[in-house]
């Protein structure tokens, strides 16, 4: 029964990437869809090789979003590339936006913001919940509200 179970719940993901991937501008091969994502503006979104998103992400692509090869960004997770000028008063505020490019090996925690103009760098975790308005380096493992980086890796 588990076997069958397994294969059901493969052959919905299938299902699911085959129904999203005409979406994106390019999504690379053997990356999945593992439940319903929110994508606005998905031409302007190329997610790499052998990557993964999972149920409830939102991609708002204002700017260019790139995701590279091996990311795995858990549930919920919003990747926003654009905001306002908070610079200005009320009215006067102007949408602004900003690319955002996650490199290979990136693994995001359920929750997390991802702000416009941010770079994640190779190999490096956001924690679950965390908030990044700034680059991350390669091989970090940043967490918090911004997210700052806790430790080398």
């Amino acid at each position: 029964m588990k076997w069958l179970l397994s294969r059901v719940r493969y052959a919905w993901r299938l299902l699911l990437t085959a129904f999203y991937r005409p979406f994106f501008k390019s999504f690379g091969e053997g990356s999945m869809v593992y439940g319903k994502i929110h994508l606005f503006a998905g031409k302007k979104v190329t997610i790499g090789r052998n990557s993964t998103l999972n149920v409830g992400v939102m991609i708002n692509a204002s700017a260019e979003v790139v995701i590279g090869d091996y990311v795995r960004i858990s549930p919920f997770v919003l990747i926003n590339a654009c905001g306002l000028d908070y610079t200005k008063f009320r009215d006067e505020r102007e949408h602004t936006e900003s690319p955002i490019n996650i490199r290979d090996g990136v693994w995001i925690g359920s929750g997390a913001i991802i702000n416009p103009g941010v770079t994640i760098g190779e190999d490096s975790v956001v924690a679950a919940g965390a908030v990044v308005v700034a680059d991350v380096p390669a091989r970090a493992i940043v967490g918090g509200v911004p997210a700052k980086v806790i430790k080398e890796i």
